[in-house]
């Protein structure tokens, strides 16, 4: 099964002859306009943990923690 979010589809536009010249393209090829959002390593670690802390109280596994992303009985 293959799908495609809704929220990623995206109308292209066409290159002007203003962007053709700035970019060295061909007046007339497609243009793809996104704004693409980068997060930080440790921003991406941080949201790792946080839905992993998140699902395993969603499944009722208390006395667990997180090491390195992966659930682990917390015996201290």
């Amino acid at each position: 099964m293959f799908g495609v979010k809704e929220s990623l589809l995206v109308a292209l536009d066409t290159v002007t002859p203003q962007l053709a010249k700035q970019y060295g393209v061909d007046e007339g090829t497609k243009l793809l306009k996104y704004d693409f959002v980068l997060v930080t390593d440790d921003e991406t670690k941080q949201l790792r943990h946080d839905e992993a802390v998140k699902a395993m109280k969603g499944l009722g596994k208390e006395g667990m923690m997180i090491v390195n992303g992966l659930p682990v009985p917390d015996v201290d």
